[in-house]
């Protein structure tokens, strides 16, 4: 049998040709633009977290309080392998404390690693790119249905509508700087 020969259809070594084949070929283009967020749940009102501004998701751990810290700084954990602050996002979103069962985790201003606790995970979520809207342009009598204390409002900008409800999109950048904000000048963290 000649070295050039293909093998027949149903060979193994055709089969592996094929079934490798199929991860070497480019993904196909969506019809849409997706975007992913993590969904979750503060005070009973839907919010999500863009995926791609966060580095890693985390049940909670064990969480060492700091004498004197604001409310809205929980403490450190140790989360793979670093010692991380830990904020709560319910306080920082100003709907008050919320017992800490999962970190959102992101880079901070200086670039480590900090986390943001909350209670209730709603999943992943995904939505149409178009379905993203700045939260001024949401209609009056739509808006009346997002509740929200005052500080959230600052940290949310745009809304979307995913799994058939509308949800304030956590700015992560404006909730960093909230989060830092927290923390006196000559505390635990400071700004490189």
């Amino acid at each position: 049998m000649s070295t050039n020969a293909r093998a027949p259809i149903g060979s193994v070594e055709e089969m592996r040709r094929r079934f490798d084949a199929v991860f070497a070929a480019p993904p196909a283009p969506r019809a849409a633009a997706i975007t992913s967020f993590l969904g979750l749940r503060i005070g009973g009102d839907g919010f999500v977290l863009r995926i791609q501004a966060l580095s890693g998701l985390a049940a909670a751990r064990t969480i060492v309080p700091l004498p004197g810290a604001a409310p809205a700084m929980l403490g450190l954990a140790g989360i793979r392998g670093l010692v991380v602050p830990v904020f709560s996002l319910s306080a920082l979103m100003g709907y008050g404390s919320q017992p800490p069962r999962w970190f959102a985790l992101c880079a901070g201003q200086g670039g480590d690693t900090i986390a943001f606790s909350f209670s209730d995970f709603d999943g992943y979520l995904e939505a149409l790119v178009s379905d993203v809207r700045a939260d001024d342009s949401i209609e009056p009598r739509e808006h009346r249905s997002v509740r929200r204390p005052s500080s959230s409002r600052e940290l949310v900008r745009e809304v979307v509508r995913a799994q058939g409800e509308l949800r304030g999109v956590i700015d992560l950048s404006l909730l960093v700087k909230a989060a830092y904000e927290t923390v006196p000048a000559a505390g635990l963290m400071k700004e490189r």
